[in-house]
């Protein structure tokens, strides 16, 4: 079974292919890129799935056993497998519990992953965010997916009328200065693994981050370099911003470029 995508469900025996599913319901997931055949920070994209399933108790109901390190350790053989059938193709695995009526599986789905996106542009959209439970990843997959699709831009701004929230798919931050970086902050939100990634390094650079609410009418003057970021684009910075008909280009962080070439090296330093 050498051809991509390719699919897999966790059973008693570890993690056994399958035939691709149809018509599911994704009740809770989580997904990261493979670079160069390695994978970064595998251990907390599993752990926020756990903590998924953990808020999702009501609707995932019983699952089969899963053991955290055997979990793991499964997960590495196989896309370590798949590194080595297919050299030089970054991937982008999923992890999920999907469900089909009463029926509920683990999934793990293997995809390429798409190019890495260097620049994004954004759209403000005229409503608020729409996801029934923004705190878990998974339930509004779908969802975001045709937000995106009807968007003219890379990625839409989820956000609350006044606040920025995220994106559909990934975090903001905004460099208020060269040594200040703010990372938006809302009650409601995904818990970003790549915004921890980088709040650390910049504070190993003795650079000041702030957690705080940003504020649309803020981050749309352009006048502060605005990042996008996750863990299959790393930090990707936002070129324009675009609100009902009217774009308007970001100011640029001197040093992104360094940070990019930092991020795809998992943070050496």
């Amino acid at each position: 079974m050498n051809t991509l995508p390719q699919t897999f469900q966790w059973t008693p025996n570890g993690f056994e292919p399958i035939v691709p599913l149809n018509d599911t319901d994704i009740l809770v997931a989580d997904s990261w890129r493979v670079h160069d055949g390695e994978v970064w920070g595998l251990q907390d994209h599993l752990q926020r799935f756990m903590a998924g399933i953990a808020t999702q108790t009501q609707f995932v109901g019983p699952l089969p056993n899963i053991d955290p390190a055997e979990f793991e350790t499964a997960i590495r053989d196989i896309l370590q497998h798949t590194a080595q059938s297919h050299p030089g193709i970054d991937f982008f695995p999923r992890i999920s519990v999907e469900a089909k009526g009463r029926d509920r599986r683990v999934i793990l789905f293997i995809r390429p992953a798409p190019p890495v996106r260097t620049t994004t542009t954004l759209l403000v959209p005229d409503y608020t965010d729409p996801r029934i439970r923004p705190t878990v990843k998974g339930p509004d997959i779908d969802l975001m997916r045709r937000l995106v699709a009807e968007a003219t831009t890379d990625d839409v701004v989820l956000h609350d009328g006044t606040n920025v929230i995220e994106t559909t798919t990934g975090a903001l931050l905004v460099w208020h200065t060269p040594k200040h970086l703010v990372l938006c902050q809302a009650s409601q939100q995904l818990a970003s693994i790549s915004v921890q990634r980088i709040a650390n390094h910049a504070r190993s650079r003795n650079i000041s981050v702030t957690s705080r609410p940003v504020t649309i009418e803020e981050m749309v003057t352009g006048e502060y370099p605005v990042w996008f970021s996750n863990t299959l684009h790393g930090i990707s910075p936002v070129s324009t911003i675009r609100v009902a008909t009217e774009e308007t280009s970001v100011a640029s962080y001197p040093e992104t470029a360094a940070w990019q070439s930092a991020w795809w090296r998992g943070f050496e330093s």
